[in-house]
């Protein structure tokens, strides 16, 4: 009786025990069902947390080279805005210019005045007479924005067809010496005869620029000349130029 009770108390034991291991084992069992899902969700996270964050640094990346050009832009539009109002500022320059030059255009002034003579019915130009218009031209040397005005007169104060001719002879004999021998342009003279128009007397010769021909002339002779005045434009700059190495006359 004894050894019966013995044998089955142990055999309880041993079910108690392998029932306690069948009960750790499928503990463990759904553990590591529940366990593993877990993990691998974790990894899924943890991978989609690396993605977002690299995402996020070219994102960065991406904003920050965005700005840099907007900077860029924004620079080339000021410069585009400086630029535009220089040009802006040379026009209304160049605007103003035009303007001026357009209302000094017709305004000539007289500078200075000379005067050749001629023997009685005659249009050959004297060695003298030569001689001062080279002198006359020798100030014009390299000057702009001038015209000459060369004006004949005839041997009396009489209005005669000869007369006219005359002193239009003499005029054209002034400008072809002036354009032939001091090279200065057909363009900026103008030569006319006024016959016996206007007679000079010794009191109007004595307000002319070169004053030898007060003395050297008597009033019978006055009209027997050609008078050149240099007339300049207010609208250019008349200054001889600054090289002075070509005699040729602008």
């Amino acid at each position: 009786m004894y050894k019966v009770l013995c044998v089955a108390l142990l055999m309880t034991f041993a079910v108690a025990f392998e029932s306690g291991c069948a009960t750790k084992k499928y503990v463990r069992n759904r553990v590591a069902e529940r366990v593993a899902p877990l993990e691998n969700r974790t990894g899924e996270l943890e991978e989609t947390s690396r993605r977002n964050t690299q995402q996020i640094g070219e994102l960065r990346t991406g904003i920050d080279d965005v700005r840099l050009r907007a900077d860029r832009a924004q620079s080339t539009a000021d410069n585009a805005s400086s630029s535009a109002e220089q040009a802006n500022t040379r026009v209304t320059g160049v605007e103003r210019n035009v303007e001026d030059l357009r209302a000094n255009l017709d305004k000539y002034s007289v500078q200075t005045t000379s005067m050749v003579f001629f023997k009685p019915g005659s249009a050959k130009l004297s060695p003298e007479a030569m001689a001062q218009l080279d002198q006359f031209a020798s100030q014009i040397t390299d000057r702009r924005g001038f015209v000459l005005e060369i004006v004949g007169y005839g041997d009396s104060d009489k209005a005669t067809r000869y007369n006219q001719s005359l002193a239009q002879l003499r005029a054209e004999a002034v400008q072809r010496y002036l354009a032939d021998k001091d090279n200065v342009p057909l363009m900026r003279m103008f030569a006319v005869g006024f016959g016996a128009a206007r007679p000079m007397t010794m009191q109007n010769a004595s307000t002319s620029s070169d004053s030898s021909i007060t003395s050297a002339r008597s009033a019978s002779t006055m009209p027997r000349r050609v008078e050149i005045r240099l007339l300049t434009n207010a609208a250019v700059d008349t200054r001889p130029s600054s090289t002075g190495a070509s005699s040729q006359i602008r």
